[in-house]
């Protein structure tokens, strides 16, 4: 008796659940793994990649769609993710429903999350987050950089000439002497988008020496102990590389919201340790994609999950918040410098109030000691910082002025740029001469200094559940591709949030995220935008198939709620982005005080931060790499600095009505 006729739609089900493998089915071995074997056969990563992984399904993104769109996670599915990751301890059900998202799209394409499957999951730690200005983040890579011993990987999107590309350079320079000195050697691998002509053939090329001093590269000559190279790498059309990140000695890793360039942004960077850097280095390989020449140097130096932490004090408010700017940075570099070489990191509570040349002789100096016998308690600590407020030299000569005007009938008070504004306006040329808002006070915008806190000294936390949720780039137009990890976790983020649901982005207007937040609201979650007034409006507005500007897409959020005549437009809270100076926004194209951070928290439990906008190209189309933290005391510490370094919230509330 001859077999029936299978219908159309039951034979694609079959090939889809044929094809619909296990997790556990794909290899774990990881693409570093492979390339520290050092065979004749695998000479690059893309080499690698193919030995060990199998190609794209691309029939499987519709099922992948469904899983991460409409399928109820099971008990022995989030059983299952915890198993598959490198977790120490078991994460919040609310990570494994995220990392469960995250794993299925890995079944239609096991790279694409531009990461070794088994590496996706695992845990780290989180000594230090700058939420400030991009001068004070570039001040962090530089030090990362001088202090380095065998190899620095950086990427970026953008490598712009001016003061951040300098610091570059510059650190460059000063790890090169030391390395000559030392009679050492130090590996340099710098990946970039700057899409040329030679990317039409090629996705990935090396820039010529030739085009080096255009972009203020140091030359070979200038830095011969360090052994630099550079890849272009741009997937037309609009696969762009929306990276930022940077691997010193496989140690640590930075993950930053800004590009190698001067923008008057807030922008956001933490700092990784642990088993967290392996997965941050083996995304870099697959990033290069090409022959390392010369080969890495680290590739065998595998970090360790059990390595022993090192944390600032206990209170990161006291020992950043409350200080003045200038002190605060002295501290967190001093802190750093002790970290990288293993030494006790308590010295920042006891350096003293130094210049900016004095702070850059004691970095670039070998053998300067500094004597951390002293040990403060928090309240004494307090009581020495409400005493420097109270007798702060702003306060005590507004009130001598204050006398003398009111003898002779004259202010003696002219407003003066308040070490806040001058911090906040020394971000980038477009940004210098902005004045605070008017109606803030000196004490006030005193106050505000006090306030900012640039430097946030986690406290002292066990390793914790950390993901990259990446995504490969896509070149072609259309809106399709969400079957990545980091769309599938930002998808999860909105189905399975109970409370509430914060994020920051420059934009809004990719349609996942739209949806995903009128869906949240409708379900009585709390959701709270922050937004930049104005943000790209011309590359994002009509016209250019990005789904519109900040300013409509917001209120069409806001319509669509209450046209559901049910009340879910009061779980909306949306807000324009404030500098820490300001009461009002500042449109983004006077390019004065604009933020650019990339972020995320769901139920005060999980946090998303990284490179990822919510905007259409992010969603759809560029690379990005984002951290998905399971750790509430990090999280709130985040959200805390969020609060602190901005007057978002104080002032920027959108009123709809």
């Amino acid at each position: 008796m001859p077999f029936p006729k299978l219908s159309v739609t039951l034979m694609k089900s079959r090939k889809y659940n044929q094809d619909f493998q296990s997790i556990d089915n794909i290899s774990r071995e990881t693409i570093t793994s492979l390339l520290a074997c050092e065979l004749p056969a695998v000479q690059n990563p893309r080499e690698a990649a193919e030995i060990l992984f199998s190609k794209p399904l691309h029939h499987l993104r519709s099922r992948i769609n469904y899983e991460i769109l409409q399928h109820e996670i099971t008990q022995d599915e989030l059983d299952a993710a915890a198993k598959y990751g490198r977790f120490i301890e078991r994460p919040s059900d609310l990570f494994l429903k995220l990392f469960h998202n995250v794993l299925c799209t890995l079944k239609r394409d096991p790279l694409a999350g531009c990461i070794s499957p088994s590496l996706i999951g695992t845990t780290g730690v989180i000594p230090l987050t700058i939420i400030s200005t991009i001068p004070d983040i570039m001040q962090h890579y530089y030090h990362c950089i001088i202090h380095a011993q065998k190899e620095i990987l950086l990427a970026t999107s953008y490598w712009e000439k001016g003061e951040s590309v300098n610091i570059i350079g510059k650190a460059l320079r000063v790890l090169n002497k030391r390395a000559k000195i030392e009679n050492r050697y130090v590996i340099v691998k710098l990946i970039r988008d700057n899409a040329t002509k030679e990317n039409i053939k090629h996705y990935h090329n090396f820039l010529p020496l030739n085009k080096w001093s255009h972009d203020n590269i140091p030359l070979p000559e200038e830095i011969p102990n360090i052994l630099l190279e550079i890849n272009n790498y741009h997937r037309l059309i609009m696969g762009t590389f929306h990276v930022k990140f940077m691997i010193v000695d496989r140690r640590i890793a930075l993950l930053s919201s800004n590009n190698i360039q001067d923008r008057p942004n807030l922008e956001m960077m933490s700092h990784f340790e642990g088993d967290i850097v392996n997965s941050f280095y083996d995304t870099f390989l697959i990033s290069w994609w090409l022959p390392f020449k010369p080969n890495l140097v680290c590739l065998k130096d595998e970090t360790s999950i059990d390595n022993h932490f090192q944390f600032g004090i206990n209170s990161s408010k006291i020992s950043c918040i409350k200080q003045p700017l200038q002190q605060a940075i002295l501290r967190a570099r001093l802190r750093l410098r002790c970290h990288l070489q293993n030494q006790e990191s308590d010295i920042y509570l006891h350096a003293h109030s130094t210049s900016e040349d004095d702070e850059s002789s004691m970095s670039l100096s070998e053998d300067r000691k500094v004597n951390n016998n002293n040990k403060f308690s928090t309240i004494v600590l307090q009581a020495l910082v409400n005493h420097r407020r109270t007798h702060s030299p702003i306060v005590l000569i507004k009130a001598t002025n204050d006398l003398t005007g009111a003898i002779i009938g004259y202010n003696m008070n002219p407003r003066l740029e308040l070490p806040l504004t001058n911090h906040l306006n020394e971000s980038a040329k477009s940004a210098r001469g902005t004045k605070p808002s008017r109606n803030l006070s000196d004490v006030e915008l005193e106050k505000l200094t006090f306030d900012f806190s640039p430097f946030i000294f986690h406290q002292e936390h066990k390793p914790f559940p950390i993901a990259l949720v990446n995504r490969l780039p896509y070149g072609k137009p259309g809106h399709i591709d969400i079957a990545n990890p980091q769309d599938a976790a930002w998808i999860g983020a909105f189905r399975y949030a109970k409370k509430s649901i914060f994020i920051q982005s420059p934009t809004l207007n990719a349609s996942p995220a739209i949806n995903g937040i009128i869906a949240a609201c409708k379900r009585g979650v709390m959701v709270t935008i922050w937004l930049s007034l104005g943000f790209n409006e011309l590359s994002e507005g009509f016209g250019t198939f990005q789904g519109g500007t900040n300013e409509y897409v917001i209120k069409k959020i806001y319509k669509k709620l209450k046209h559901g005549n049910d009340g879910a437009e009061k779980y909306l809270q949306a807000y324009w982005y404030i500098g820490k100076d300001q009461t009002h926004p500042i449109h983004f194209s006077y390019k004065r005080r604009n933020c650019h951070i990339k972020f995320m928290s769901i139920d005060d439990q999980v946090a998303i931060m990284g490179n990822g906008n919510m905007d259409t190209q992010s969603w759809f189309h560029s690379q990005e790499i984002n951290a998905m933290i399971d750790s509430p005391l990090v999280v709130k510490e985040w959200m805390d600095a969020l609060y602190n370094n901005q007057s978002t919230y104080q002032y920027g509330r959108i009123h709809f009505d």
